[in-house]
């Protein structure tokens, strides 16, 4: 059986389409997205950076750290961040689904302002695999958290 020319021509289009790069990822996440929140009325934005600069900025009003302080204002978390196209494989032997998948790694997250306690982000030090990410929506989970590999942490956001 042979590839007739107009089908080969399509198939390798599908494939350059599919391909995604880190570079192209970066471009979308760059500017502030706000985070979903359902536990608490504070917020939670993520600001990703063109110098590969992440700024994660918390709002919590009402609340007391673990050891009783109030918390008074916001808190920002920096931190630097990279992206890459990962191979993710799911599914048995035979009938394995293969996706490439962009994922960004956060590194030396650090909150100068609450460090230790419920107010510590250094777990966001981690690689988020990115599910979507377009001009509004980007959802992000994570199966290392605190170091340790565990059930799945997802972040939802919308772009501001």
């Amino acid at each position: 059986m042979s590839i007739k020319p107009p089908a080969l021509f399509i198939l390798v289009i599908i494939f350059f389409y599919s391909c995604q790069k880190a570079e192209k990822v970066e471009g979308k996440m760059e500017g502030t997205w706000d985070r979903v929140v359902f536990d608490h009325n504070g917020s939670e934005q993520w600001s990703f950076t063109a110098d590969n600069k992440i700024y994660i900025m918390l709002t919590l009003p009402n609340r007391l750290t673990f050891t009783g302080q109030e918390i008074v204002g916001d808190t920002v978390c920096v931190g630097n961040f990279t992206t890459d196209i990962v191979h993710y494989t799911h599914g048995a032997l035979l009938n394995k689904n293969i996706f490439r998948v962009p994922a960004i790694t956060v590194t030396d997250l650090t909150n100068f302002k609450y460090s230790g306690g419920n107010l510590d982000y250094t777990p966001y030090n981690t690689v988020w695999q990115v599910h979507k990410l377009n001009a509004t929506v980007m959802i992000l989970t994570t199966d290392v958290y605190s170091g340790k590999k565990g059930g799945l942490e997802q972040r939802e956001f919308y772009k501001q």
